[in-house]
C-alpha cells in the first residue's frame, strides 16, 4: 500500500516514468529552444531520466528523485505531460496579440 487514499501501488514504475518523461521530452522538442517554459523543464527531466536510468531500486529512487512516493511522482509526470501539451497550444513564447494595457506587469499598483 501507498498509505495514500485512492493511490495504488505502482506496478512497473520505471516504465511508467520512462513513458511520461518520453513523451514530456518529445512535447518540449517542439516548441523553440529558446521558450524557457522547455530550457527548465527539459533541464529537469533530462536530470530525471539519468536518475532513473542508473538507479534500479524503487526506494533508492525515490530517495534521489526527493518528490515523495514513486506513484506520486508518476502522478506528477502525468500532470507534466498534460502541461506540456497545453503550452504547445498556448504557445506562451510568441508575442502579445496585442499591447499590454499601461501597469499590466506592475504589482503592487
Amino acid at each position: 500500500t501507498t498509505r495514500l487514499t485512492g493511490l495504488a501501488v505502482a506496478k512497473n514504475p520505471h516504465h511508467t516514468l520512462g513513458i511520461m518523461y518520453g513523451k514530456i521530452m518529445r512535447s518540449l522538442n517542439k516548441m523553440p529552444q529558446d521558450a524557457a517554459y522547455r530550457k527548465y523543464t527539459e533541464q529537469i527531466v533530462t536530470q530525471r531520466i539519468e536518475i532513473l536510468k542508473n538507479t534500479p531500486n524503487v526506494a533508492e529512487l525515490e530517495a534521489k528523485l526527493n518528490s515523495g512516493q514513486i506513484e506520486e511522482v508518476i502522478v506528477q509526470a502525468e500532470n507534466e505531460v498534460f502541461l506540456a501539451r497545453k503550452m504547445l497550444e498556448w504557445k506562451p513564447w510568441e508575442p502579445l496579440v496585442k499591447e499590454a494595457p499601461p501597469n499590466q506587469w506592475k504589482w503592487p499598483i
